[in-house]
């Protein structure tokens, strides 16, 4: 928080000192500052342009910037991470220097599963229950379940309304290797492959570590989920 306000603190500094410098000159034009903004969200997503809305909030009016003897670079902060509302920081870096942040609304036209019923929390969702509508969803088609195959294996963390679209975050993996469950562990020791049976002591999903105990020895070890039978580890 203190550091985003740091920079945003900076930011207004040197916007400051370039609208100062452009008072008597050729002044920044604010639609290049905002499609500077929008093509690097653009630029960051997998989505295909054509299904990605983006909407750059338009510039201050009041603030007068030197224009840039070049194109303005923008990037992403944050990590670069897309959102629903994305904030980009766009700089000039020849004549002037000055430096901007922008907000970029983003939204995807795509086709969604979208609950045909009511389906409460912890269910197991099938492909009958959803059909597939095209509707503009907020942030990147990612955030979003379009086919019905990546129901596999999951379950519903929230309740779904009818007529919802299915978010990413509203399912989560089942576990494939529950606590007690016999599996086979496969140790990989000085180029050598040992396979042994041991019993989880702890639920697990796909590439999950858990702990799992030799029956034999009793030695207990963490080893990573590779299927509902088996478990791995580098010794």
């Amino acid at each position: 928080m203190r550091t985003t306000a740091a920079l945003r603190g900076m930011a207004l500094i040197v916007a400051l000192v370039a609208t100062a410098r452009a008072v008597a000159g050729d002044v920044e034009d604010g639609q290049r500052i905002r499609e500077a903004a929008e093509q690097a969200v653009r630029s960051a997503t997998s989505s295909a342009t054509s299904d990605l809305v983006v909407a750059a909030d338009p510039t201050d009016p009041r603030l007068r910037l030197a224009r840039c003897a070049a194109a303005p670079h923008a990037q992403i902060v944050g990590g670069g991470q897309v959102r629903e509302h994305t904030t980009v920081a766009v700089r000039c870096e020849a004549g002037t220097p000055w430096l901007v942040y922008v907000s970029v609304a983003v939204a995807t036209d795509l086709p969604v599963l979208v609950a045909r019923r009511a389906l409460p929390r912890d269910t197991v969702p099938a492909p009958a229950d959803f059909s597939t509508v095209v509707r503009r969803v907020p942030g990147t088609s990612a955030l979003f379940i379009t086919d019905p195959a990546q129901l596999a294996g999951k379950r519903l963390v929230r309740p779904l309304g009818v007529g919802e679209s299915l978010s990413a975050d509203a399912l989560l993996t089942m576990p494939v290797v529950r606590r007690g469950q016999q599996v086979m562990l496969l140790a990989h020791a000085g180029g050598m492959d040992v396979r042994v049976t041991v019993v989880a002591l702890m639920d697990g999903r796909p590439e999950e570590r858990i702990r799992v105990q030799n029956p034999a020895s009793l030695r207990i070890v963490e080893a990573t989920v590779r299927s509902s039978e088996l478990v791995e580890i580098n010794l």
